[in-house]
């Protein structure tokens, strides 16, 4: 492969976990900075969004995740689980409208009431504010599955979502609007679906002008959006 990483600038991959190779046959972990597909494409797909320009905006990020640069903002503050700053996503312990941006990447599998979840992360939302939220393969399962326990042979995920998520968090949250976006990884051509959850404001005009053509739902009503 010629592609160059988009975290590291690094050239040299090699195989993921267990040996895995990407579903399009590639390398998929980069050997510099460790970053695999899912890393690359919310880079690339923030690179898009801080266009925008994101410097006088605060953010809440829950876990470490090198998709993201704490320069891209005006304040960057992250919550580690029973780590650092650890902070409950069913129950955030801030102020209503803290915060201009939430980030939680492949961190709603890992609680027992996601719609909880759902509904703290628009609450601590500035009213122009915007949440990205991303998921293990959501594109190549059309429902979502919930076992209800953590499954340790699943990395303790309680679920798995499938592409009705959109539905999902619509229903709980019917005064967002919220935006599909299918991210791509530069190395390795694996697509994958990612989420912006808006509050209000010109926010979301602002990132349906920089992203692709997606799904947007406000409420549970997703429709196509045609750019």
């Amino acid at each position: 492969m010629t592609a160059t990483c988009n975290i590291c600038g690094a050239s040299d991959f090699g195989p993921g976990p267990g040996g895995r190779r990407s579903v399009t046959g590639d390398l998929p972990r980069c050997t510099s900075c460790g970053s695999l597909e899912r890393h690359r494409a919310i880079r690339d797909t923030f690179e898009r969004v801080t266009s925008c320009d994101c410097t006088d905006r605060n953010v809440l990020q829950f876990s470490p995740d090198p998709a993201v640069r704490k320069e891209w903002f005006g304040a960057h503050e992250v919550s580690v689980y029973e780590g650092e700053n650890s902070l409950d996503l069913m129950a955030i312990d801030r102020p209503d409208g803290t915060y201009s941006i939430v980030i939680g990447n492949h961190v709603l599998e890992h609680v027992s009431d996601d719609r909880a979840a759902f509904r703290e992360i628009f609450r601590v939302l500035k009213p122009d504010g915007f949440a990205f939220v991303s998921f293990p393969d959501p594109m190549r399962r059309s429902v979502t599955s919930d076992w209800g326990y953590p499954n340790w042979d699943d990395h303790g995920h309680f679920r798995k979502y499938g592409r009705d998520v959109i539905e999902k968090m619509g229903e709980e949250l019917p005064a967002a609007t919220i935006l599909e976006y299918i991210a791509a990884d530069p190395v390795t051509g694996v697509e994958d679906l990612v989420y912006f959850i808006c509050k209000g404001g010109p926010i979301t005009d602002q990132l349906l002008g920089v992203l692709p053509a997606g799904r947007v739902s406000i409420g549970s009503s997703p429709t196509e959006k045609v750019q």
